[in-house]
């Protein structure tokens, strides 16, 4: 069996629900967290997560809660923004990006391109019940994130908005609870093809939305 490492990078929704699956994909004998942030008592309604995570760090609640389900896995935490992580700490497997800043989601492409990684991107828009996941495979003939951004998604980097996030912040995605559940299923399915090689049942270069 092939050891794998999987970078999680986001650990709030989507990132809770998916956090659970990764020891329990074949071969994945190492995961790291990427979270700068710590749990609210605003997130206990839309995250998975219990009244004793509020006020720690997401990073370290989301990888204690991989050694109680895998003792034997190696976890490590970073609690710093992946915009300001040294690109060789990110080098693994996959990446899975769970985030809502655009310039975040940006860094991530960038890394995954560079250091020849595949990676999965989600998210979800609680006002709409919509729920999207892509995923890119790093090749010559393969589309990244920014090959359909045009004008407007570039602008959208130094968007503000009312609740005071800036420049690509994260902002809040007024998504269920359930909402973070379904991506996360979507992730965890998409993981398997990726691992496995199966790209021609991947959704590699192309967008699900539900």
């Amino acid at each position: 069996m092939i050891v794998r490492h999987i970078a999680l990078i986001g650990c709030g929704n989507i990132g809770t629900h998916v956090t659970p699956e990764l020891p329990r994909q074949d071969g994945v004998a190492e995961v790291t967290l990427c979270d700068p942030d710590s749990y609210s008592a605003d997130n206990l309604a839309a995250q998975s997560i219990d009244a004793v995570d509020v006020g720690r760090g997401k990073a370290l609640v989301q990888a204690e809660r991989l050694r109680r389900i895998s003792p034997g896995l190696k976890v490590n935490v970073i609690e710093d923004r992946v915009e300001d992580v040294p690109r060789g700490l990110l080098k693994c497997d996959l990446i899975l990006s769970c985030l809502d800043s655009r310039s975040a989601r940006q860094r991530v492409n960038e890394l995954a391109t560079r250091l020849g990684i595949p990676w999965i991107d989600s998210g979800v828009l609680g006002s709409q019940s919509l729920v999207r996941l892509n995923a890119y495979i790093p090749s010559q003939d393969g589309s990244c994130l920014e090959c359909n951004w045009g004008s407007q998604e570039y602008a959208a980097l130094e968007q503000e908005y009312p609740c005071g996030a800036v420049s690509g912040a994260s902002f809040p995605s007024m998504a269920s609870s359930a909402l973070g559940a379904v991506a996360a299923a979507l992730v965890a399915v998409e993981i398997g093809k990726i691992l496995r090689a199966d790209l021609a049942a991947s959704v590699a270069s192309r967008q699900v939305i539900l």
